[in-house]
């Protein structure tokens, strides 16, 4: 009997060990891919700035139109500041070390998270693995990613408060919100999230006494949540503690309201858009949905008023805008998890458990490696609008001064790469340069008259343009006189005025 006890016991720790290993594996090969989010030149360069000059900048700054004298919302300093220094100290082809190391910092608070409350280290992996799948998405390096942990982390803090009634636990929400107010716009998440702790521990303070008096009920509901309140207010309070003050406030509040941004942005895109209900994300999302609704309905009795709430709030955000759908999974995770720890779990279910979480991780790493992580990438390898070693080779050749009309995408690494020697007409703020910039820029590259008219008054002597704006300008024949193509690749095309080019040249003009 002790030998079948030893044997069955070696069996569930290679099991164990097993699904954990190549669980990471599937998280490293998901999140450890180069970098492709276009902000972060930018936020590398601000970064470098601050650092230098110790000073945040407070307008636009960069180009040169009327615009560089815009407010910059300066909302992600911090992150900028982390950036330069990773950029600078390993420099940016070995930052995917960096990404993947945040990534695996973010699964192991999901796991402990979800462990802690099911008790169960299979159930753990599943639903860790789960909300990194739905997140990984938009997982880059970008400011976004820091919000992604402080979520997490505050979601640790009030769960732990839930079980435990100990206040010390609470203190960390301050820096939680201090450090999230100037990292990410996100950062009202967190007190609505403690907000939902507070009314829903209410609610279940006074459903769990039936029978009773009404003041008594109430007096019970305000114990449950004044704790909760207090984290509420003191988040607020402190995330104040930011560059911007109350203006980071309002800014976080109307940032979703421009019509604009969320037409051509893609991470402000309606969730159940056309293009993106077509995309694999919102598959994935589907399934996640999918799945918690077949974790909620056999353990609805069990289910709180905190994890309903939680569930229909963060499921009504991501239904909302594609950006909010990260959110959702790590909100699941806690529910679920939450549910299932309130089953009996028997031993025995333990291994099939386990054994599905190995088998499972199995098949992600197999089509992570046949398709890349959810948005295309490779270790190798990363969709992106980078500029390629050819074109940063033209453009970092002394010579080359002056202000250039370029794709939004493409301003920040031009920045990163050649400011101030040369000047970009738009970056990928565009909450600091505004919805009538951001249309202007749209329509040079539609009317002639318009496009001649800024080139004449600015100067411009260079186009830096993605195929989808070159596109666009080929139609108009009166400028095929005016500009030649200096450089073109599968990504961009660099043109160059024709009356700023050497007389000597004969490179071809646009066609």
């Amino acid at each position: 009997m002790n030998r079948a006890a030893s044997r069955d016991a070696s069996i569930d720790g290679a099991l164990r060990v097993s699904a954990v290993v190549v669980m990471i594996a599937l998280i490293a090969l998901l999140t450890f891919v180069p970098l492709a989010a276009n902000d972060f030149w930018l936020q590398a360069k601000i970064g470098q700035m601050i650092v230098e000059s110790g000073v945040i900048p407070r307008t636009v700054l960069f180009p040169y139109t009327w615009v560089q004298a815009n407010t910059f919302n300066a909302h992600e300093w911090l992150p900028s500041i982390i950036f330069h220094l990773l950029d600078r100290t390993f420099g940016y082809e070995r930052l995917l070390f960096a990404q993947g190391a945040i990534g695996l910092m973010q699964f192991g608070l999901c796991l402990l998270l979800a462990r802690r409350l099911s008790g169960s280290l299979a159930i753990g992996l599943l639903l860790a693995a789960m909300a990194m799948v739905v997140a990984n998405y938009r997982y880059d390096l970008r400011p976004e990613i820091f919000a992604l942990l402080l979520f997490v982390a505050l979601l640790h803090v009030l769960t732990s408060y839930r079980k435990s009634a100990d206040w010390r636990v609470l203190a960390w929400a301050a820096p939680i919100a201090v450090i999230w107010a100037n990292s990410h716009g996100s950062f009202l998440v967190g007190p609505v999230v403690a907000a939902i702790f507070a009314v829903g521990e209410a609610a279940e303070a006074a459903r769990g006494m039936p029978g009773t008096a009404l003041r008594t009920r109430f007096r019970a509901a305000a114990h449950a949540a004044i704790p909760y309140a207090i984290v509420v207010a003191t988040m607020v309070l402190t995330s104040l503690l930011n560059p911007l003050g109350l203006g980071l406030l309002h800014f976080a509040v109307t940032l979703s309201s421009s019509e604009v941004t969320k037409t051509f942005i893609g991470e402000w895109t309606a969730t159940l858009s056309p293009r993106f209900m077509g995309r694999l994300p919102f598959a994935i999302f589907v399934a996640a949905a999918g799945a918690t609704l077949a974790i909620v309905v056999p353990c609805r009795r069990r289910l709180t008023v905190t994890d309903a709430l939680l569930l229909a709030a963060f499921a009504a955000l991501a239904l909302q805008r594609t950006r909010f759908i990260v959110f959702f999974g790590f909100a699941a995770l806690a529910v679920c998890a939450h549910l299932l720890g309130a089953m009996p779990w028997r031993r025995e279910l333990e291994r099939p458990a386990l054994a599905a979480a190995l088998g499972l991780a199995a098949l992600g790493i197999a089509l992570a490696l046949r398709f890349g992580n959810v948005w295309g990438a490779y270790p190798f390898a990363a969709p992106s609008t980078n500029f390629t070693a050819p074109m940063i080779e033209k453009l970092s050749r002394p010579q080359m001064r002056g202000n250039v009309l370029n794709s939004y995408e493409l301003g920040a690494e031009l920045i990163y790469r050649t400011y101030p020697r040369l000047r970009p007409s738009i970056d990928s703020r565009i909450d600091s340069y505004g919805d009538r910039y951001f249309l202007l820029q749209e329509h040079l590259f539609i009317e002639e008259p318009l496009l001649k008219e800024f080139v004449a008054d600015f100067d411009v002597r260079y186009m830096l343009l993605l195929w989808r704006e070159f596109d666009r300008l080929t139609k108009m024949k009166g400028l095929r006189q005016d500009w030649r193509v200096e450089f073109a690749d599968h990504k961009a095309v660099l043109l160059e005025r024709i009356d700023a080019a050497t007389k000597e040249s004969k490179r071809p003009a646009v066609d």
